[in-house]
């Protein structure tokens, strides 16, 4: 068997679409994992009562199921609910579904790492639970995972 040189120049214009829409579909799925991994651990960071349980009921339906089920379910379960998607909107429904749950963990690990004593002494310059986040736990978080991948 000889290989076809043509038929792979005219089936390359199709390749190079499919890359582009892998490209987009990933990069929706990731960065809307990374807000939904953000609010997560916030949520579970700082105990709030009824959404702790939701995020952790969330967390474990999340890790403990395949992506590959999660599709199947996006696309073939809820239309047979009257809920119609695009396998586009599956996919990067998916893919947030997912690495929320993932991103989620890795933040709230990075959040616990944060020193009592930078804590305290947020609180003690009478700083809200939202400025504590952003002044003090986030700016920690980020220069970590930064350093943990450089």
């Amino acid at each position: 068997m000889i290989f076809d040189w043509k038929y792979m120049m005219d089936v390359f214009p199709y390749y190079k679409t499919a890359l582009w829409i892998t490209v987009k579909l990933a990069s929706m799925g990731v960065l809307l994992a990374i807000i939904v991994g953000i609010i997560c651990s916030i949520i579970q960071y700082f105990k709030v009562s009824v959404l702790t349980n939701i995020v952790h009921i969330y967390l474990e339906i999340a890790r403990n199921t395949p992506l590959l089920i999660q599709l199947f379910f996006l696309y073939y379960g809820l239309p047979k609910v009257g809920i119609k998607l695009s396998g586009e909107l599956c996919g990067i429904i998916g893919l947030t579904f997912l690495g929320g749950s993932y991103m989620a963990e890795v933040f709230r690990s990075g959040m616990e790492a944060v020193a009592k004593s930078q804590i305290e002494a947020g609180k003690a310059i009478v700083l809200s639970n939202m400025q504590l986040m952003r002044y003090v736990i986030i700016p920690f978080v980020i220069s970590r995972e930064k350093g943990s991948f450089g």
